[in-house]
C-alpha cells in the first residue's frame, strides 16, 4: 500500500466487483478485470479519482486558523502535499527550510491531520 506522508492512501479497485486491495497485482488476480487506481482520505476514508483531491479532502478536514498556501513564503518551495501546507498554515516555514517548530506547533500539525471522532 502506497502513502503520501501521512496523507492519501493509495489503493487498487478491482474494476468488476470494486474491491479495494493494497497491492495492484491482489487488485488484476481478483477478477481478472481491469484495475482502478483510487486515492483515499485516511481522515473520512473517503475514495477520490485524483490525488489532488484527495489531498483537498485532508485539507478539508484540519482545523487551523492560517490558509493554505502553494509555496513556502520563506524559501518559495512549491509545497505538494497536505502535511507540507498545513506546516506552513501553523508555523509560517516549511520543515524543509527551517525544521525546528515549537512543541505546541508539532501538536497543531499532528492534530490538525488526525481523524476526528
Amino acid at each position: 500500500m502506497e502513502t503520501a506522508d501521512k496523507g492519501v492512501i493509495v489503493k487498487y479497485e478491482c474494476s468488476a466487483c470494486n474491491e479495494q486491495h493494497d497491492y495492484e497485482s491482489s487488485a488484476e488476480d481478483c477478477c481478472r478485470p481491469d484495475v482502478n487506481q483510487v486515492y483515499i482520505c485516511p481522515i473520512c476514508e473517503t475514495d477520490h479519482e485524483s490525488r489532488a483531491e484527495a489531498e483537498a479532502c485532508i485539507g478539508g478536514h484540519a482545523e487551523i486558523e492560517g490558509e493554505f498556501l502553494d509555496s513556502c513564503p520563506s524559501c518559495m518551495r512549491h509545497l505538494e502535499t497536505t502535511q507540507t501546507k498545513v506546516e506552513v498554515a501553523v508555523t509560517g516555514h516549511c520543515s524543509t527550510c527551517n525544521p525546528i517548530y515549537t512543541p505546541e506547533q508539532n501538536l497543531a500539525i499532528k492534530y490538525a491531520l488526525e481523524p476526528k471522532d
